[in-house]
C-alpha cells in the first residue's frame, strides 16, 4: 500500500498522487509497486532488493557527493509478536528509507507505531530533516520495547518464589532472543550513524550535526539498556534454575513426609487383616482402640517430621 503525504506547515496532508507529495510511505508493498516505483524515481535495483529482503542490515548508500544515485538508508526496527510457546517475542525488520532531491520515499513490509504517529506529528519537507525525524524515532522505538521487556523481567522477579515449572524459563528465553536481534540491530546502526557522520553528501551542515548526535545517543542508551537486561537475565536464568529445583525438592519432602505418615495406617490394618488369632480380637471396643493407636503414632510421626524440618 503506497500513502503520499504532503507535508505543510500546520499539518500533513494525503495527497492522491505522489506529484505534491514529500513523503511517499509504502507498507507491506506488492513488487509490481515497488517496480513502478523504481522505474519512475530511477532507482537502482539494489534498492529495490533491499526493501523486499528480510535480512537486510543497516546500511547507507549514495553519500559521496560523485554518487548519481537518491541516499539509501536502510535500518531494522523492532516488531512484536508471540512466539511458538505463546510468549511475548521481539523481532527486527528492516526499513528502507530513500532521500530524493524534493521526497523522501520509506518501504516497510510491518506496521509501526511510531510511524502512526509521525503522519500526526508537525515535519519538515526538507528531506534530510524527515530523515533525521525517522531516525530518531525509529531507534526510539528500541528504547520504547526494552522497558516492556524490563517491566516483564519485574513479573518474573514476583513469580520467581513459587516457580515449580520451567514457564520461567520459557519466557526467559524469549526476552534473550529478543535481545539478540535488538543487540545486532543497534550494532549495525551505530556503524550507520557512523557513516552518515563520516558523508560529505547528506547531514554535513551544524544543525544536522547536532540532530544526528542525538540520534547516536539514543543509540548508545538502547545499547546500555540492552546490555544490562542481558547480563540480568542471565542470572535470573541461574536463578530460575535454582528456585525451580529447590521448589520440586520441597515438594518431594513434603510428599514423602506424608507418605511416610500415610504408611502407618497401611502396617495397622495389615497386620489386623492376618487370619491368625491376635490380642484383642474379640474385645467390643478393639476398632476403635486400633483407630485411636493409629492415630497416635501418626501424630507422632508427623510431630517428629515437622521437628527435624521435614514438612
Amino acid at each position: 500500500m503506497i500513502t503520499c503525504y504532503q507535508i505543510q506547515k500546520q499539518r500533513n496532508v494525503q495527497v492522491a498522487t505522489d506529484d505534491q507529495a514529500n513523503w511517499i510511505r509504502v507498507q507491506s508493498p506488492l513488487p509490481q509497486e515497488l517496480q513502478t516505483l523504481a522505474t519512475k524515481y530511477g532507482l537502482p535495483k539494489t534498492y529495490v532488493d533491499a526493501a523486499l529482503d528480510q535480512h537486510e542490515n543497516a546500511r547507507v548508500e549514495g553519500l559521496n557527493p560523485a554518487d548519481d544515485v537518491p541516499g539509501l538508508i536502510v535500518l531494522r526496527y523492532p516488531i512484536e509478536m508471540t512466539n511458538e510457546m505463546g510468549f511475548r517475542q521481539f523481532n527486527t525488520v528492516p526499513l528502507t528509507m530513500i532521500l530524493l532531491a524534493d521526497r523522501v520515499i520509506t518501504i516497510m513490509d510491518h506496521p509501526l507505531q511510531a510511524f502512526d504517529d509521525l503522519a500526526e506529528q508537525k515535519l519538515s519537507p526538507k528531506p534530510e530533516e524527515f530523515a533525521l525525524e525517522v531516525l530518531w524515532r525509529v531507534l526510539h522505538q528500541f528504547v520504547i520495547d526494552m522497558d516492556k521487556l524490563n517491566d516483564e523481567t519485574k513479573q518474573i522477579e514476583g513469580s520467581l518464589g513459587k516457580a515449580a515449572k520451567n514457564t520461567q524459563l520459557y519466557q526467559l528465553m524469549a526476552m534473550q532472543k529478543s535481545l539478540v536481534f535488538f543487540d545486532a540491530a543497534l550494532d549495525h546502526s551505530g556503524n550507520l550513524l557512523k557513516s552518515l557522520r563520516a558523508g560529505e553528501r547528506f547531514f554535513n551542515t551544524n544543525g544536522y550535526l547536532r540532530r544526528l548526535h542525538d540520534v547516536e545517543v539514543e543509540v548508545v542508551e538502547a545499547q546500555t539498556m540492552v546490555r544490562i537486561t542481558n547480563k540480568l537475565l542471565d542470572q535470573y536464568s541461574t536463578t530460575v534454575s535454582a528456585i525451580v529445583s529447590n521448589n520440586l525438592n520441597l515438594i518431594m519432602k513434603v510428599l514423602t513426609s506424608l507418605t511416610i505418615i500415610l504408611t502407618i495406617p497401611t502396617i495397622v490394618g495389615g497386620i489386623y487383616g492376618m487370619n491368625v488369632r491376635l490380642p484383642f480380637a474379640n474385645a467390643y471396643w478393639a476398632f476403635w482402640w486400633l483407630i485411636g493407636g493409629t492415630a497416635v503414632l501418626c501424630g507422632i510421626a508427623a510431630w517428629w517430621l515437622w521437628r527435624k524440618d521435614y514438612f
